[in-house]
């Protein structure tokens, strides 16, 4: 078997550069390297509720697997060991290039964990970049709560958010880090993600993962939001409507204790005082319904069901998230019923459709996931520190406004009254010093009042100045 050879990008030098660029030029071609898979076929896949995964090969020889791509974390991490979850897992001892780095690794999500331990190997997406190879930081699991989803089809995950979230921290070069900081690639990426479809009566999703530039396949992006801080995704969320009614709410409660981007949430998360109330106002809107939905289906536990000629949409609301494009503008994301009512898993019928709710509560902060994401272009510009926006060719109809004037947005921002776990232990180790600081200022005290405060409350004739005859 002929195993094939692809270029490893440390090898991609300053000297290669430049001849490529000078003979691009003398073909009459721009100088651009390409990091584009050559056609513009889907490369991401899935099934509505278990995320977006893309084909990757690991080690030498190749070794083929599938990652959910996850801007919410920054590990590329693999199934090192078997799990009953799983077909196939990342073999070690089959890759000759493999590296043992020594240390253990735990990652934590807001649904889910594993842990693992730290390697090093040749990494390939083949479906998202042209022939090139990075060696890669990468964790084994070895163990896992919650992670791998039923039939997801993917055996680990790839995360694109800042190497502050790698884990462990100061110890990881995240894989496109090193694909920017080694292989000349632009520091940005581009989701399509298209959302639910039938295929053979069961649903299934597809989309794009792009990197650098993506002229060819989205729209410039006619709205951006700021990247408040270059760890998540980190937006700032202004305000929230159901259909044409604002949610009387701060809008520092959209932001506590954070707002994000996650491609590798399913759901459009929200803390618990918005998701109640924005709840509500669903179930105000959608009373007419009959039969009326129940308090299950609204905590998501439970689905509900339409005949495939009954038309229900009309009954539910559009949702819209305006999020800051500065201090003093904004602008919207109006997402339909389509977009917030996902297919139900495993819900095959003749007759009818089932649908759950993608909208649940949040111990950590609103979070933008798949829900929000679907039937947009969204550029991740890490390099100009800002997530723009663009009407996608695919996907249900969302409808992005434009930047319009606003109030200053300060009011919005939230910030955090909780002592972090420096702080006290600050104040521990000074009570500490305080306590054994206590004998030595009573002994100062004591000689204080000993030696010169009540000498002069009672002072003394000195015994020399005595005549003897008194004496």
């Amino acid at each position: 078997m002929t195993v094939a050879v692809y270029p490893l990008c440390p090898s991609i030098g300053p000297f290669t550069i430049l001849l490529f660029k000078l003979i691009s030029l003398a073909n009459g071609h721009p100088p651009v390297i390409s990091t584009r898979a050559p056609n513009l076929a889907w490369n991401l896949h899935g099934k509505p509720g278990d995320g977006y995964y893309t084909e990757v090969e690991i080690g030498t020889p190749p070794q083929k697997f599938s990652l959910l791509v996850d801007t919410g974390s920054s590990n590329l991490a693999i199934a090192g060991a078997s799990h009953e979850e799983l077909d196939t897992y990342y073999a070690t001892n089959n890759s000759s290039t493999y590296v043992d780095l020594g240390k253990e690794v735990k990652v934590e999500y807001t649904q889910g964990s594993w842990s693992g331990h730290l390697g090093r190997d040749r990494v390939r997406f083949p479906a998202l970049l042209d022939s090139i190879t990075v060696d890669t930081d990468l964790a084994l699991i070895t163990s896992s709560n919650n992670f791998y989803v039923n039939n997801s089809h993917w055996q680990g995950i790839v995360g694109l958010a800042f190497s502050a979230l790698a884990q462990p921290q100061g110890k990881v070069i995240p894989w496109f880090d090193g694909l920017v900081a080694k292989c000349d690639v632009e520091n940005s990426f581009t989701f399509q993600l298209c959302g639910p479809y039938k295929e053979k009566g069961m649903s299934r999703h597809h989309g794009k993962l792009m990197i650098g530039s993506t002229m060819d396949a989205c729209p410039p992006a006619t709205a951006t939001s700021p990247i408040r801080r270059a760890w998540f995704y980190e937006v700032l969320v202004v305000k929230m409507a159901v259909g044409n009614k604002l949610l009387d709410i701060p809008c520092v409660s959209y932001n506590t204790d954070k707002s994000i981007v996650d491609s590798g949430t399913s759901n459009f998360r929200l803390p618990s005082d918005v998701f109640k109330v924005l709840v509500s106002s669903l179930k105000e809107q959608t009373s007419a319904l009959i039969p009326p939905l129940s308090e299950n289906f609204w905590s998501g536990t439970e689905e509900v069901c339409w005949p495939f000629d009954r038309e229900a949409w009309d009954a539910f609301p559009n949702i819209t998230v305006h999020l800051a494009h500065s201090n003093t503008s904004a602008f919207s994301i109006t997402i339909p019923p389509q977009s917030y009512l996902r297919p139900a898993p495993d819900a095959m019928n003749d007759t009818t459709d089932c649908w759950v709710l993608g909208i649940d509560e949040s111990q950590t902060g609103t979070v933008l996931g798949a829900v929000i994401l679907e039937g947009l272009c969204v550029t991740f510009d890490r390099g100009r520190s800002f997530i723009g926006f663009s009407k996608s060719s695919c996907g249900p109809h969302v409808v992005l406004s434009e930047i319009y004037n606003s109030s200053d947005w300060s009011s919005c921002v939230y910030m955090p009254t909780m002592i972090d776990g420096l702080t006290i232990a600050s104040y521990v180790m000074g009570g500490l010093l305080l306590l054994l600081s206590l004998p030595l200022i009573f002994a100062s005290l004591r000689w204080t009042w000993q030696s010169v405060i009540r000498p002069q409350l009672y002072p003394e004739v000195p015994f020399l100045t005595l005549d003897e005859p008194n004496t």
